[in-house]
């Protein structure tokens, strides 16, 4: 019996169409919508607005496609802190675009592929918007999809692989509504196999030595961490003991985190942020959530917390209150920093 029938989980879905034909403020809403996901500016005059997307959620990975008008969309250091994203994505730009990806310029034709660091700036203008984009935290991203020097990297359609990755994801995408979560997972690791050949070619990656052995290493040491993140002791021998690897293993493994013991002060710092952002108030206070999560102290958290996002974790205000009925409440961008890094539909 297939996975996609009757019972089957189902990928979690959010969609959203906004037009000025129908709303005068739609691109007022859509402004503040966008707001933790880009700065908006030069959006074309001479065409009616509209902002229309379609996003899927597969296991940790979201999938969508979202269309607007012509406009210049600015990812810099205020978006990049207030949406607190740590993850990587692969977008398929059907319209076209030029600008600026961490002091790498870009001059794409429609159809070209794209990789992205969402936790590091970027600035394009694009004459129509027109993309599908597949993003996923780092810490589940292959291993080369982290490497540094992905940040910025594009290629155009035309060579065989890219139309064949073109055709898979548009496929993926009018398929999405009836696949299962399990059909969907393995389409988009097919669709990731697919990316990573296509820019190999280019000669722009160097392979990475027994990646699929790092790679459930890492998933392995990753779900470990989380159980452990509140132990202040927790070491990197518990770790190999457990998982059975020696520590240089371990170190590979994390190389594209900067290591594992950066992998895991950054864990917790990414924790305890979301704790701060659900607390009610000034409870629990910000000494519980730092021993919550393996700080040895309350000072050395708010040291280290200042250092990572530039400011004192007691100035992290709770999220605004949802918008009242005729506002931008159409527009759920929310939905889609959200859904990126959950494993749950």
């Amino acid at each position: 019996m297939s996975t996609s029938d009757r019972g089957a989980a189902r990928p979690g879905v959010a969609a959203w169409k906004v037009t000025s034909d129908d709303n005068p403020l739609a691109e007022e809403f859509y402004r503040s919508a966008i707001r933790d996901w880009y700065g908006v500016s030069h959006v074309d005059p001479h065409k009616p607005f509209f902002t229309d997307n379609r996003i899927y959620q597969f296991g940790c990975y979201v999938i969508g496609r979202g269309r607007s008008v012509g406009q210049m969309l600015v990812r810099g250091p205020e978006e990049i802190r207030r949406s607190g994203l740590d993850s990587v994505a692969v977008m398929l730009d059907l319209a076209g675009m030029k600008g600026d990806v961490d002091g790498r310029d870009v001059n794409a034709a429609p159809g070209s592929f794209h990789l992205r660091d969402l936790a590091r700036p970027s600035a394009f203008r694009v004459d129509a918007v027109d993309a599908i984009v597949l993003a996923m935290p780092r810490d589940r991203a292959p291993a080369w999809l982290v490497e540094r020097n992905i940040h910025g990297l594009s290629i155009d359609g035309t060579p065989q692989v890219s139309r064949l990755l073109t055709g898979h994801l548009m496929s993926l995408l009018e398929a999405a509504p009836g696949l299962s979560v399990e059909e969907g997972l393995a389409s988009i690791e097919a669709a990731l196999v697919m990316v990573e050949r296509a820019f190999r070619g280019t000669g722009n990656l160097n392979a990475t030595q027994s990646e699929a052995v790092y790679q459930r290493l890492r998933a392995s040491a990753v779900s470990l961490i989380d159980q452990r993140l509140h132990q202040p002791d927790l070491k990197i021998d518990q770790l190999t003991s457990v998982l059975g690897a020696s520590r240089a293993t371990l170190f590979r493994a994390f190389a594209s985190s900067g290591g594992i013991n950066l992998y895991i002060r950054q864990r917790r710092l990414d924790r305890a942020r979301e704790a701060l952002r659900a607390r009610q108030g000034r409870y629990p206070s910000v000494a519980e959530i730092a021993r919550a999560h393996g700080f040895v102290s309350e000072s050395h958290f708010s040291r280290s917390f200042q250092a990572q996002f530039g400011h004192r974790p007691g100035a992290l205000q709770n999220p605004a209150p949802p918008p009242p009925p005729g506002d931008p409440g159409s527009i759920r961008y929310d939905l889609l920093l959200g859904r990126i890094g959950r494993a749950d539909g």
